[in-house]
C-alpha cells in the first residue's frame, strides 16, 4: 500500500514589478491575481498607477496549466481542493519570503495588498502569519474565506480594509456580497467597508486608483 509523504523542497517562483524599489519608495502593493491569470498580464492594470514613490510587486500563483485542453494559453492558481490545508501553508510561506524581500528591497515602505478574486482569499488567510503583514488591504470582486484562523483574525482588527464589488458580477452576486457581510459579521464579528462599482468581474481602473490612493493616506 502507498504512503504519502511531505518534504520540504527549494523553489524558485515568478514575481513581477511595477515602479522602482529603493530607499525612496513610500508605498509597496503586492498584487495577487485571480485564477486563470499570469502575472505579467496581471500587471497591466496596474501600470498608470506606478510612481516614482509607489511600486507594485506581483507575486505568480505557484499552479500553472493550459487553459484551454493541453496546448495554448497558460494560467495560474493559488490553489484547488486538493489538500488545500498544505496548499494554504505553502502560500503563507511563499507571501512571508516575498515581504521580506520587499522589506529588503524598500526598506522604508509601507507594504500594502491589493487582491483580485482568488487572491482574495489567498491573501485573508496568510495575513498575521510570519512576514505577513501588510498595511491594508483592498480586496477586488473576492470571495472572502470562511475559515480565518486565529491570526488571521486578529491580523484583521490591526489593517484597513476595503472590498470592491461589480453590480454585474457574475461570481460574486449581490445575494453573495450580502451573505459574506452577514456571515463576517456573526462569526467574526468583522463589518468591512465596502465599496460598489458599475460593472463585472473585472476592475474599473479609476475607482481602482481612487481607493488605492484613499488607503495610501
Amino acid at each position: 500500500m502507498s504512503q504519502t509523504h511531505w518534504i520540504p523542497v527549494a523553489q524558485e517562483q515568478r514575481v513581477e514589478t511595477l515602479g522602482a524599489l529603493s530607499d525612496a519608495t513610500n508605498h509597496v502593493w503586492v498584487g495577487l491575481h485571480g485564477y486563470g491569470q499570469l502575472v505579467q498580464f496581471f500587471a497591466r492594470h496596474f501600470r498608470s498607477l506606478a510612481t516614482e514613490e509607489r511600486a507594485f510587486v506581483f507575486p505568480q500563483g505557484p499552479h500553472k496549466f493550459y487553459l484551454n485542453g493541453v496546448h495554448g494559453r497558460v494560467g495560474a492558481s493559488w490553489m484547488t481542493k486538493d489538500e488545500r490545508l498544505v496548499d494554504i501553508a505553502n502560500q503563507r510561506l511563499y507571501l512571508g519570503f516575498v515581504f521580506q524581500w520587499i522589506k529588503q528591497q524598500a526598506p522604508k515602505a509601507t507594504i500594502h495588498c491589493v487582491a483580485f478574486s482568488q487572491g482574495v482569499a489567498t491573501i485573508m488567510r496568510c495575513i498575521g502569519h510570519p512576514d505577513v503583514q501588510p498595511s491594508s488591504i483592498l480586496a477586488w470582486a473576492g470571495s472572502w474565506p470562511p475559515d480565518l484562523d486565529e491570526t488571521n483574525r486578529a491580523a484583521l482588527e490591526e489593517l484597513r480594509f476595503k472590498a470592491c464589488f461589480g453590480t454585474r458580477d457574475e461570481y460574486i452576486t449581490t445575494e453573495k456580497q450580502q451573505e459574506m457581510r452577514g456571515y463576517y459579521l456573526e462569526k467574526y464579528n468583522f463589518e468591512p467597508s465596502v465599496s460598489v462599482y458599475e460593472g463585472g468581474h473585472s476592475f474599473d481602473v479609476e475607482k481602482l486608483a481612487q481607493e488605492i490612493a484613499i488607503l495610501e493616506k
